[in-house]
């Protein structure tokens, strides 16, 4: 650590000292210390074990990263602070994938790179060119969209009202009009209040208007929107992360990609270009908004992918000619988990990285821990004032107003079980209600009536949500895990195989105490019995330990099931099945 108003030396950056409304140097403090963040909604400061020592001064003759920390108690999360890596090869201003800003980087980030440090590894945080009054600049930037965002997002939800009432076709394409007001306002450089809120206020409506004159426009429009967005994603990041309806870095939740609120501003117009298209445009239209909401390289967000499969699976389900039944219901939900493991998967085999593909590859105990974690945030959101509350109270008894309208249509049909599912999924509650109930309305009175009523509309909503339940892990703002991840330090020492057993998963079957509090697993044996397990099938601890990895169904515990555990453990390298075993046999973590 260094004081504030010394500048460290070594390549700078700026970090985000938390994630939410507020920070505190206790929570920076925790958050360097174990590689995560807490939201500030539940208490900021996150649990787990220690990965560095935080000392204050300078280190001499050696790399080190630098961090300058916020102070003493509580404040708003509006500033950003200096950190520095002192190595060879680090000059000029430090970025990384995890925020994917030229002069931003996380806490994880930090954290991870003293650790990598101080084992002579390379760090998730890399130099590129620039000084420190780019970093400035960045700053600047920053502190201008976080104070014009809350009344932008005031004026975006009054104009949405509005035209859902008087303008219905406009309205349903009114999101992808403000996104794409917002990405040239950020690439022309325009930050002044005052120019934000003006050109916000007109010129989506106007645009949104344009397009709307003519219906068949409106799946072309859309289109290409989806491709113009998937292109900004992927190789301009951060004119979305940095605009005034973008991922919100400041924030320290999301750097990077497509939040709630934007998810679910585009699922009105998604849903409009569909239906009027027909099954025609639902697979090309529809395949273009999953990758581009869920690619872990452009939109990277996970609940989206759940949220606007259901929602397409919703309309594929009405299109067709055959009427709703419980048993499509179902196929449908199963399609939908499905296509959200298969994306995942192509995603995950072609390179990617995030929390989508990290929370389902660490199994069901993972997704169940995630789900709930989500759900404490979103409740922790809802209640945590009164305004919050008649917001979404009020917003809930729109949706049940307009759930109870005859005869049904197909894009509000698909829009209230994409918000279902959404309030499952993801963590901000008044803002997916929120939205979501305007963008209902507009569909409401945009789409023509559907000449064949659903009579189980309640069908679709229970099955997809009930599939939601099994995929729910899919998008937290609350806890970011040290993927990406001071401080100068000591950095504790753990045993090898410990890294292997948590990358296997083995912790979402296995309880086993050194591994951690994640290893909590309950559908095989207990891993801190295994003296006794061996004492009982008369073998040598690290023999069994062994012969049990590479060959499952060896020996198989009493009361413990047949046939469960992977036997693909056998292609580890001898290296890693050493490492593995003596971490089970002889833990040193």
């Amino acid at each position: 650590m260094v004081p504030a108003g010394q500048t460290p030396p070594g390549a700078l950056g700026l970090y985000v000292a938390g994630a939410g409304g507020t920070i505190s140097r206790a929570g920076a403090i925790a958050s360097l210390e174990r590689g995560k963040v807490e939201n500030a909604l539940l208490g900021g400061k996150p649990g787990g074990n220690v990965e560095v020592d935080l000392v204050e001064g300078r280190a001499t003759g050696q790399p080190a990263v630098y961090v300058q920390l916020p102070p003493p108690g509580t404040h708003p999360n509006t500033k950003r602070y200096l950190v520095s890596v002192d190595a060879p090869g680090y000059t000029g201003i430090l970025t990384s994938g995890s925020t994917r800003i030229d002069g931003l980087v996380t806490l994880p980030d930090i954290t991870q790179a003293a650790v990598a440090l101080a084992r002579g590894r390379t760090t998730d945080i890399r130099a590129v060119a620039g000084s420190r009054a780019d970093l400035t600049r960045l700053d600047e930037r920053l502190s201008r969209v976080h104070h014009v965002r809350g009344w932008t997002f005031t004026v975006v939800v009054l104009t949405l009202l509005v035209l859902a009432l008087v303008q219905a076709r406009a309205g349903v394409l009114f999101g992808a009009a403000a996104v794409t007001v917002a990405l040239w306002l950020e690439w022309t450089g325009t930050t002044r209040f005052w120019e934000v809120l003006l050109l916000m206020s007109l010129a989506p409506a106007a645009i949104a208007c344009l397009v709307s004159l003519r219906l068949r426009w409106i799946p072309y429009a859309v289109a290409a929107f989806f491709t113009g967005f998937l292109l900004v994603l992927a190789l301009r990041p951060e004119t979305h992360s940095l605009a005034v309806l973008g991922a919100r870095p400041d924030g320290g939740g999301r750097f990077y990609g497509i939040g709630n609120h934007v998810e679910t501003l585009l699922l009105p117009a998604l849903l409009a270009a569909v239906v009027l298209g027909g099954l025609r445009w639902l697979l090309p239209l529809g395949g273009l908004a999953l990758v581009t909401v869920a690619w872990s390289k452009a939109g990277a967000d996970g609940g989206g992918l759940i949220v606007y499969a259901a929602a397409l699976a919703v309309v594929l389900l009405r299109l067709d000619p055959a009427r709703v039944t419980w048993r499509r219901a179902a196929l449908a939900a199963a399609g939908v988990i499905a296509l959200v493991f298969a994306l995942v998967g192509i995603d995950a085999a072609l390179g990617g990285a995030g929390h989508v593909t990290h929370a389902v590859g660490g199994g069901p105990g993972s997704l169940s821990g995630d789900f709930g974690h989500r759900l404490h945030i979103s409740w922790a959101s809802a209640t945590r004032s009164a305004v919050n509350i008649f917001l979404f109270l009020a917003s809930l008894a729109l949706l049940v107003w307009i759930g109870t309208r005859r005869p049904r249509r197909v894009a509000v049909d698909a829009m209230l079980v994409a918000l279902a599912v959404s309030l499952l999924v993801n963590d901000t509650p008044v803002e997916v209600i929120g939205l979501g109930a305007l963008g209902c309305l507009a569909l409401l009175r945009f789409e023509p009536v559907d000449s064949r009523p659903m009579r189980r509309g309640a069908v679709l909503t229970a099955v997809c949500a009930a599939a939601v339940l099994a995929l729910a892990a899919c998008g937290s703002e609350g806890v970011t895990t040290a993927t990406p991840n001071t401080v100068v330090g000591t950095v504790k020492q753990e045993a090898p195989g410990k890294a292997i057993f948590t990358t296997q998963g083995c912790g979402a079957c296995h309880t086993y105490a050194p591994a951690g509090p994640d290893a909590k697993g309950t559908i095989g044996p207990d891993l801190d019995k295994l003296p006794q397990y061996a004492q009982q099938a008369k073998q040598p601890l690290k023999p069994f330990v062994t012969k049990s990895i590479v060959n499952p169904e060896a020996y198989v515990q009493p009361g413990y099931p047949h046939n469960v555990m992977p036997k693909s453990y056998g292609s580890l390298s001898a290296s890693d099945l050493k490492d593995l075993v003596d971490f089970l046999t002889t833990p040193q973590g």
